[in-house]
């Protein structure tokens, strides 16, 4: 034990006591100084922030010559060049001066964690974006990335189509996620379809992820975690064009082309992309035709910015949500329950329109109007007995169709020793649900319709005291959600209740600057969700006699909360630069699946007391500056107090029983090899760990445990352009990260959705 220690000791020494740093002093034009300028080494991902006296000190992964970016909002983003070699110390002294190129960030400073923020937080900056991306959606991106995410995908590709995405072991619809401030939840089932917006993370400048109740945001709760992206900052970006060109595996096949003006000499820009892919799926028929588009524009002033955003996208996909019993899949990986001829044809748009003011270099106001909407057909094929077995009998489609219009505005004072912030947000959430007997699809055999409305507003602050800084965070939500029946299925003096809730949600936390290296934290905070329409109506988007159960009980599930306690460490040295975090996540009524089990699903209701607390680990390790490796890892124990089964006769009670698709440890490691700027190699493994699919933790249905290896090579050629080679599931390994309860012959047994074999994916950016 001795022995390890000194080990241990010594590694920490020889990692900080010959280290390399840049340090200095950051002033305004007057020669002030500013604390909380964000100071990076560009494609490093490294970093810091100035204190209150505007000093700052960086490590530095010498020798070799680095750019650093220094950027603060309300001022111009500054770029130097620093070369590293033999001395400890460098001095960089630097004056920014108040412009146009910080306006944009504003609209995200609102809802986003800072870098001194008590918050368990990562975020993915346009370099790191494109290292991982290769045209595949959001949320598959986002795991590849993040500490704690688990997707899968339904069509066995891991790139389109339908797929979900888990945050702690938590589901998707308790997960905030937004585009520049604007929500993009839909808010009466919670839950993002990113497939109805492909290439969406091409148009990305940043991502930041929260996790835990983190800090307030616009829309549904933080309650897993937020995710909120950031477009891309068009006075950033420079005069020209990019197409890119993709194929690989399973007939995928994807074109994109986009402009820019670059900022003109008036103060506008623009940028617009166009986006086509085509892929037939792994599992039979599970392929999918899609096209996107981006637009954004705007006018940048002095102290003024008017920004319009507006994507739009629409994919058919043929379904593959049926979960395939193992036997099946054991006899041929590729099944799928779905029939060929279930299809859907969805679209998705959003249009934002953002101003912002800079009254002085310390105080920003920001105002968006935003309206969206989704829409399409979802057809279900069935067999004659109603299910999915036997020969087709005929279709039935389930369209919707959504309408989501709101505003918010932000304001943030950023002073010497206080930062301020506070927002007001508001929205009206429109939904109507119909269903046709296909080939029919004009006469409705039902019809309904849904409203949710939403008021908050919240308010943060942030002061320093010496090495200490305190935060504080409180939101107020207001919801309102009716429903508007077929009243042929329930009867006319049925009655439906207005759900009305409100939600109080504070957030306290400090953080201790150790030295410039390490920075210690800790924080608090507290979370309330409402029900979607699916847990309110007994697992279905229909209101009728199947459910009235719900109606005639109000009180069926109830809102629930967390108590989510987060702790941990930041810090960095010369070649080194890692996060633990500690959290324990304690839940009141949490909504969970054990309810009655359907055909096709496990009904949500309340559990009284559960709870998941672990530790989160992220590091990079650079020693020299050709090799890189990084990676995360969580270590999370979970369980539900007491659980007793709706539809067991016996009156089991279950103790201590662990939530289903939680993973006790999920782990990702990539090693990297650079040469000479132009060729980067890297190998990535990812383990997830065994997780259980029901809530009586029975030892025969689980998702068993994987090890999945991936490597990429990218080249940099003529220029700018790039080649990137990915080259997925290298062991082609049959693997699963979903599964359900699915029966085989009489018996129940583990049903899963087949993830990707081995695959392959070009990709080809091409600049001019």
């Amino acid at each position: 034990m001795l022995r390890f220690t000194f080990l241990l000791a010594l590694c920490f020494f020889s990692l900080t006591a010959f280290s390399q740093n840049v340090t200095g002093t950051i002033t305004d034009e007057q020669a002030e100084p500013l604390s909380g300028v964000a100071i990076q080494l560009v494609d490093k991902e490294s970093g810091t922030v100035t204190d209150r006296s505007g000093q700052y000190n960086l490590a530095l992964p010498g020798p070799g010559t680095f750019q650093l970016r220094y950027s603060y909002v309300g001022f111009d983003t500054l770029y130097q060049e620093i070369t590293v070699s033999g001395e400890r110390t460098y001095v960089r002294d630097v004056s920014l001066q108040p412009a146009i190129n910080a306006l944009e960030a504003i609209t995200v400073e609102g809802i986003r964690a800072g870098a001194k923020d008590p918050i368990a937080q990562t975020t993915l900056e346009r370099e790191g974006i494109e290292q991982v991306f290769s045209g595949q959606d959001a949320q598959f991106l986002l795991s590849q990335s993040m500490p704690s995410i688990v997707t899968h995908t339904e069509a066995g590709t891991g790139f389109s189509n339908y797929g979900g995405m888990r945050l702690r072991g938590i589901d998707q619809t308790r997960v905030n996620i937004t585009l520049n401030g604007v929500p993009l939840n839909d808010m009466l089932d919670q839950g993002v379809f990113f497939s109805n917006l492909p290439d969406f993370a091409n148009s990305m400048q940043s991502i930041q992820v929260q996790r835990g109740v983190g800090t307030s945001t616009n829309g549904t709760a933080s309650y897993a975690g937020s995710i909120n992206f950031q477009s891309t900052q068009l006075q950033q970006t420079e005069s020209g064009a990019e197409v890119q060109l993709g194929a690989g595996s399973f007939n995928t096949y994807r074109a994109s082309g986009t402009f820019n003006t670059g900022l003109t000499k008036d103060g506008f820009a623009l940028q617009g992309r166009f986006t086509n892919f085509t892929t037939d799926g792994y599992r039979y028929h599970s392929g999918s035709d899609a096209w996107s588009m981006f637009l954004s524009g705007g006018y940048f002033g002095e102290k003024d910015l008017l920004k319009f955003t507006f994507l739009n996208g629409r994919t058919a996909s043929q379904l593959a949500y049926f979960p395939v019993p193992e036997p099946l899949i054991e006899q041929d990986p590729r099944t799928n329950l779905n029939y060929p001829q279930d299809r859907d044809n969805f679209g998705q748009q959003l249009a934002q329109l953002e101003y912002t003011h800079l009254f002085s270099p310390d105080w920003s106001v920001t105002v968006s109007p935003y309206v969206g909407g989704a829409g399409g057909d979802f057809p279900f094929g069935y067999d004659s007995t109603f299910g999915n077995t036997g020969p087709l009998a005929g279709q039935i489609n389930y369209p919707l169709t959504n309408f989501h219009a709101g505003a918010f505005a932000h304001t943030t004072y950023q002073g010497d020793k206080w930062q301020l912030k506070g927002g007001l947000h508001a929205y009206q959430f429109d939904r109507n649900n119909w269903e046709t007997n296909l080939p029919d699809n004009t006469t409705r055999i039902y019809n309904d319709s849904s409203r949710k409305q939403e008021i908050s507003a919240f308010v943060k602050a942030q002061y320093s005291l010496g090495s200490f800084t305190f935060f504080g965070d409180l939101q107020w939500r207001n919801v309102a959600m009716d429903f508007f029946p077929d009243y042929r299925f329930i009867g006319e003096t049925a009655s439906i209740p207005t759900y009305n809730y409100q939600f109080l949600n504070p957030t306290v936390g400090v953080t201790f600057e150790i030295n410039n290296n390490w920075q210690a934290y800790a924080s608090f905070g507290r979370s309330g969700r409402e029900p979607t329409k699916f847990d309110l109506f007994g697992g279905s988007t229909r209101v009728d006699s199947l459910n009235l159960l719900a109606l005639q009980d109000v009180n069926t599930v109830q809102p629930e909360f967390v108590n989510d306690l987060e702790a941990g460490v930041r810090w960095q040295t010369r070649n080194f630069r890692g996060q633990a975090n500690f959290f324990w996540m304690d839940f009141e009524n949490e909504i969970a699946p054990i309810g009655e089990r359907l055909v096709f699903v496990q009904l949500r209701t309340n559990v009284p007391n559960s709870y998941r607390r672990g530790l989160e680990l992220e590091a990079t390790w650079q020693p020299v500056d050709y090799f890189e490796l990084g990676g995360f890892v969580t270590l999370m124990d979970a369980a539900i107090d007491e659980y007793a089964p709706q539809n067991d006769d016996t009156d089991t009670i279950y103790r201590d029983v662990r939530p289903v698709l939680t993973p006790a440890v999920l782990g990702q490691l990539t090693a990297t090899y650079t040469l000479k700027d132009k060729l980067r190699i890297s190998l990535t493994g990812r383990y997830t760990g065994e997780m259980f699919i029901e809530p009586t933790n029975q030892p025969d249905l689980v998702v068993p445990a994987s090890f999945v290896l991936d490597g990429q090579i990218h080249w940099q050629f003529w220029k700018e352009h790039e080649a990137i080679l990915q080259l997925n599931n290298l062991l082609n390994q049959r693997y699963y990260t979903y599964g359900e309860v699915g029966s085989f012959a009489g018996e129940t047994v583990p049903a899963f959705f087949v993830q990707p074999p081995r695959n392959v994916n070009l990709l080809l950016r091409l600049r001019f």
